[in-house]
């Protein structure tokens, strides 16, 4: 199964259950720009339902670790997007 969230935290807290980040969509919202994360696991429809009931216990280094690692995946996403918006801005 796969889930696709823009929250950093729910990120973390799949990324550190074991799912596979398989991919990471830059968007412009609002004129600014977002990313969506895509995870992949068979375990994600009971986490996902444990994230959003309020249900999930993580050890908080590891999961300060998971959610580093996905901050900085999602800032280079966004330097690379912003990057091709100013490209498409010249062309123009």
């Amino acid at each position: 199964m796969e889930v696709s969230t823009s929250d950093l935290y729910e990120g973390a807290y799949y990324l550190l259950s074991n799912c596979e980040l398989v991919a990471i969509e830059g968007l412009v919202v609002n004129g600014q720009v977002t990313c969506r994360l895509s995870f992949n696991g068979s375990r994600l429809p009971e986490l996902q339902a444990k994230y959003f009931g309020g249900k999930t216990e993580v050890n908080l280094f590891l999961f300060r670790r998971a959610y580093s690692q996905i901050v900085q995946h999602v800032n280079e996403a966004k330097k690379k997007m912003k990057a091709e918006l100013r490209a498409k801005e010249g062309e123009r």
